[in-house]
């Protein structure tokens, strides 16, 4: 990732325990935020000593970075949903339907410590500026510029501006998932799920 700490002092260190290394951190971020979170809570979650950690890592933010990086990966299980083409002959609601729909369940498939891990790098974006931009910049830019592609190449699917079309349409799920999960505001702003989603499709084919 550009812009960040290389993470590792020696990359040929013993990988079972950087791993145990960046699960525990994983633990300790989550439950007690960045500020909240001292090396002596992270050595012992690992189980190593403070030295053992440092020879792994240079700094507390150099892990959290590390943790962060780690957890981008699942993001990128998200590109596997779209189509490298959509067929010009299928209907193209039916075919932006489940898209959609595919998109949606990614972001709602994902167990709780997801969500908190939302709201970690929410609430650490101000101090970790690069990490929260490195999520708009490596994900949301791509499946949007991906999605505009695909509302280009169907004949029936008519957007003046496809790229603005797409944002509009990961905007919106986004902020389904944010009110009904990270916020766990379901019963303050219920939102049934396939209207929702039918109203996307309506907003490109309309």
């Amino acid at each position: 990732m550009s812009n960040l700490k290389t993470v590792t002092k020696e990359p040929e260190k013993n990988k079972e325990k950087a791993e145990a290394i960046l699960a525990g951190a994983l633990g300790e971020f989550l439950k007690n935020g960045y500020v909240g979170t001292s090396v002596d809570k992270l050595a012992k979650a690992a189980g190593v000593s403070k030295p053992t950690l440092y020879s792994y890592f240079n700094d507390k933010e150099t892990l959290f970075q590390a943790v962060v990086t780690r957890r981008f990966e699942e993001f990128k299980q998200d590109f596997k949903i779209l189509p490298a083409k959509i067929d010009s002959d299928q209907d193209p609601r039916i075919i932006l339907g489940e898209i959609f729909a595919s998109l949606l369940a990614q972001m709602l498939c994902r167990a709780e410590q997801h969500d908190d891990f939302i709201r970690l790098l929410i609430g650490e974006s101000g101090r970790f500026p690069e990490l929260a931009q490195e999520v708009v910049r490596s994900f949301h830019k791509p499946i949007i510029e991906k999605l505009a592609d695909l509302f280009t190449t169907h004949p029936q699917i008519k957007c003046d501006n496809p790229e603005h079309s797409a944002t509009m349409v990961i905007a919106s799920l986004i902020y389904y998932m944010m009110t009904q999960r990270i916020f766990q505001a379901a019963e303050i702003l219920p939102l049934q799920k396939e209207n929702y989603l039918n109203n996307l499709v309506n907003l490109i084919c309309n």
